[in-house]
């Protein structure tokens, strides 16, 4: 008998997931609580039930719990008042597997007491394939300790966890999450956008040999250093020298002679030590003090290197002069070529302007003689005309939607000089014949021939 209790204590039943676990959780059950489900340990619905000598029953984890230190004293026994010596023990060898126990449990109707979970079945059901694996129980993220839906691990994991760490996805550095935005500003593969060329994706490391090579690229003007704050693309710079070169020019002369006047000072403030430096004790000279000859080494030093830039922006105002020369000299040679191009426009304009008029008379006459030569082509001049319509049907549809209601024949003549003519007809009807009948009207039309005719009109057909 003990060696069973133990193989049922130790072992897992067929069916079983895992023994070492309490009573199923009560929330779970989907139908009325009964009181002999429960076990008389954990308070749980009964988990692989073992029975006592005395009857209660207990879950297989609850059960091995209590004994792991020896036998003990049923619990349940001595609160409801029926401990009885010998008999409300527990221990291995008195225990057994109560399988109608458990049968019964298993097959209790069970829903996933989860969040948003739908899952029904039976306790069986639930704890072969869904007790541990339900998308929607909360576990614990391994980095940040916060509960999550199984479900939304993967997206907590990439996307939500303030501790994660991710690759940089241009150089494939591992950064914290909260550091990225600081290493996306220094990331070497980071793209850069080129404000000039619109150029994308240009990596961090290698933007400024773009910017050094692209000509729309905005780069500081060259006399920077004297003033100039222009920023200018680097394929227009020489124009912006050309176009302000007088201003550059001033701003140099402005820069030197601020130089000058700081090597006078300089030179100043020199004389002045030296002087100090001559006295004599017996002419009340004011004391020198002692750090007097470095003072004066970096006032040479400072004049040595103003002698030098003065001598540089000489050279520069030299060159600049030169370019000054020549830019006026280019710009008249440009201002009388502007000028006869604008003589030469000017020409050709008033040649085109004659050419249209001449081609507008034209077209005017063109279009006349074709409409004498469609009513020489189709007029009579016996007072019979036949009127041949093509595409009736079609001209039928047009004239019942509206679209072209009526339609006009070509002219014709009750003789050479005589009266000029047309037919209008409407082929879906006109007023009290409209969508029944096809309405004909005869039209009397200005001719040139109308000084010599009897008016009013009076022929009848």
């Amino acid at each position: 008998m003990a060696s069973a209790v133990a193989a049922a204590v130790s072992v897992s039943p067929q069916g079983s997931l895992d023994l070492n676990q309490p009573g199923f959780k009560k929330e779970i059950l989907g139908t009325k609580l009964e009181v002999k489900y429960l076990c008389s340990d954990c308070k749980n619905l009964l988990r692989r039930p073992l029975q006592a000598q005395c009857g209660h029953r207990y879950c297989s984890h609850c059960f091995s719990k209590i004994i792991s230190s020896g036998p003990q004293k049923c619990a349940a026994c001595i609160q409801e008042g029926l401990y009885e010596d010998g008999v409300s023990m527990l221990e291995s060898s008195s225990a057994f597997p109560d399988n109608a126990a458990r049968r019964e449990v298993e097959s209790l109707p069970a829903i996933c007491n989860n969040v948003n979970c739908t899952w029904k079945g039976t306790i069986k059901e639930f704890e072969v394939g869904h007790e541990g694996k339900c998308q929607f129980m909360l576990v614990p993220c391994p980095v940040c300790k916060a509960l999550i839906r199984a479900i939304d691990r993967d997206l907590h994991n990439e996307r939500e966890c303030p501790e994660r760490k991710l690759n940089c996805r241009y150089c494939k550095l591992s950064v914290y999450f909260p550091d990225i935005k600081v290493h996306d500003e220094i990331c070497p593969k980071f793209p850069m956008t080129c404000e000039g060329c619109g150029r994308k994706k240009i990596p961090r490391e290698k933007f400024q040999d773009h910017i050094k090579g692209c000509g729309r690229c905005k780069v500081p003007c060259r006399y920077a250093a004297v003033g100039c704050a222009e920023m200018v693309e680097n394929d227009k710079c020489l124009e912006h020298e050309n176009k302000f070169l007088a201003e550059h020019l001033a701003k140099v002369w402005d820069y030197i002679q601020r130089d000058i006047k700081e090597q006078k000072d300089l030179l100043l403030r020199v004389g002045s030590l030296s002087v100090q430096g001559s006295s004599t004790p017996g002419h009340n000279a004011l004391p020198v003090p002692p750090n007097d000859s470095t003072k004066v080494k970096e006032i040479l030093q400072k004049l040595d290197t103003l002698d030098k830039k003065t001598t540089t922006f000489e050279k520069i105002v030299s060159v600049l002069n030169g370019k000054v020369e020549w830019s006026s000299h280019a710009t008249e040679e440009l201002m009388k070529q502007l000028l006869a191009a604008q003589e030469k426009v000017e020409s050709l304009t008033n040649k085109v302007r004659q050419l249209e008029f001449t081609l507008g008379q034209k077209e005017l006459v063109l279009a006349e003689m074709g409409t004498r030569m469609q009513e020489s082509e189709f007029s009579t001049y016996d007072g019979v005309f036949i009127w041949k319509i093509s595409e009736l049907g079609k001209k039928r549809l047009d004239a019942a939607s509206g679209r072209c209601p009526a339609i006009f024949s070509p002219p014709f003549y009750t003789n050479k000089y005589g009266y000029k003519m047309c037919l209008r007809i409407y082929l879906d009807g006109d007023g009290t014949g409209r969508g029944t009948h096809i309405s004909l009207f005869f039209v009397v039309m200005k001719g040139i021939t109308d000084a010599l005719l009897r008016w009013p009109f009076n022929q009848k057909p």
